[in-house]
């Protein structure tokens, strides 16, 4: 583990800090904080110089870093495979082996996939055209993503972690891979069986008896005739679905994904009559995304013990500090984020406010400001759902366990993040309140 002390107070991530932060309301925040860390005394000439902080540990106990999903022994840290889609035996195809083999070495084999991924835009179509009532052929799923998680599992086999990570933090094997899926509500899923159905393809695709998790991906919000005054809302069927699923052993364990605190409530007390304990509740939740009822419903799960799971927790990219207005995303949607947007509220110095925090306290920790965000999400008691597309991401990615941050900078962080006066927005078909269901944007709030 890295013990070595805090970087000098001049460090020049700090002054980038302090500069942005001068003329804001973080400035009085940021400078109490700062107090906390270092003792500091100024010069004749009113320079700003401090005495070497104390070190700071930064491994927690092992069991600080993995959580009791319902009955699983899991890290807290959850890979994303969003993007996981086949290449019929194409270079990428060997990257997501090695992406998957580079995870499962550094200890983070729990994967969360769902049938949906993978989908080409032609089968979302398919999907919007049968919501409305249009014949379509074959599934509107095409669990391609499913599939090539199946097939990487199905090959992975018990290895020696890493060289250089704490013995203390992982058992000396891996454990075998953890899945987890998701059932995505539909018009023409009317039934609880519907569920039952739909869990047993999706074990199948991933080549497993049992799913670890299965999850329903959001609230009944495909309404496709909404505007016509009709709607047919299914949720208490695809709750008792997943209590089926439990009860006849297709699922160890079951979650929701987008419920706020009021259908987390409803959700709840119904598995619990039918003697189910609801294990997660997967939401957008990061730095840039605690408002909009994110906070509440990560406060709410962890007063009875249900996980909060977190995704985009590194708002698709923006929290990892790797773009600026001088480098733009190649997504123009994110661009608005750097050069600032008046019609979504967002200020010309856009992100740039929490970016330099970021910057500054992964300096100070010998980390990467992704791993910051990241640790922060994991210090808010919530595991963070990342994206990994390459190893080296797996790899840079799992760095974020074993440490935490303290109360002072988990502050310092929300504080900066109030100061962009934003929410995260996402981008595109990609929306931080909504879901692209074919046909158009579902939305909805959490409570």
């Amino acid at each position: 583990p890295d013990r070595s002390p805090l970087p000098n107070v001049e460090d020049a991530g700090v002054r980038e800090m302090t500069n942005l932060a001068r003329h804001s309301a973080v400035y009085t925040a940021l400078l109490i904080t700062l107090s906390l860390r270092t003792t500091y005394s100024y010069t004749s000439g009113g320079t700003l110089t401090s005495q070497p902080a104390d070190r700071v540990k930064l491994w927690a106990s092992k069991a600080a870093d993995r959580v009791k999903l319902g009955t699983l022994d899991v890290p807290r840290i959850a890979i994303g495979t969003i993007k996981w889609v086949p290449d019929n035996g194409g270079p990428s195809d060997a990257r997501l082996a090695a992406t998957f083999a580079e995870a499962e070495g550094c200890g983070l084999n729990l994967f969360d996939t769902a049938e949906r991924y993978g989908a080409s835009p032609f089968a979302m179509l398919q999907q919007g055209a049968r919501a409305v009532g249009l014949p379509t052929a074959g599934q509107a799923f095409g669990g391609s993503g499913e599939a090539l998680l199946g097939s990487l599992a199905a090959g992975a086999q018990p290895r020696r972690l890493r060289r250089g990570w704490p013995a203390s933090q992982f058992t000396p094997e891996t454990p075998r891979p953890v899945l987890a899926s998701k059932f995505t509500p539909v018009p023409w899923r009317l039934t609880p069986d519907a569920v039952v159905e739909a869990a047993k393809t999706s074990a199948s695709r991933l080549g497993v008896d049992s799913l670890d998790l299965y999850q329903v991906h959001m609230p009944d919000v495909v309404q496709p005739f909404r505007a016509l005054g009709y709607t047919l809302t299914k949720d208490e069927r695809y709750w008792e679905g997943l209590a089926r699923c439990y009860h006849q052993g297709v699922v160890r364990n079951v979650g929701v994904c987008n419920y706020g605190p009021t259908m987390l409530a409803r959700c709840h007390a119904y598995l619990e009559k039918r003697g189910v304990p609801l294990a997660s509740n997967q939401i957008n939740y990061s730095l840039l995304y605690r408002k909009q009822g994110a906070q509440e419903t990560v406060d709410w799960c962890l007063e009875r013990g249900i996980v909060p799971m977190a995704y985009y927790p590194l708002a698709m990219g923006l929290l990892t500090a790797k773009w600026s207005a001088e480098n733009l995303p190649e997504d123009a949607g994110l661009r608005k984020y750097f050069l600032g947007d008046a019609s979504a509220g967002i200020p010309p110095a856009g992100v740039e406010p929490l970016l330099a925090t970021l910057r500054a306290v992964a300096q100070a920790r010998h980390k990467t400001p992704a791993q910051v965000a990241i640790n922060w999400v994991i210090s808010k008691g919530a595991v963070p759902v990342v994206g990994v597309t390459r190893p080296e991401q797996a790899r840079d990615t799992a760095a974020a366990l074993g440490w935490r941050l303290s109360d002072e900078e988990v502050l310092l962080l929300e504080a900066s993040a109030d100061a962009c006066a934003f929410e995260f927005q996402g981008s595109k078909f990609k929306t931080s309140d909504s879901k692209f269901v074919g046909y158009g944007f579902e939305k909805w709030r959490l409570d």
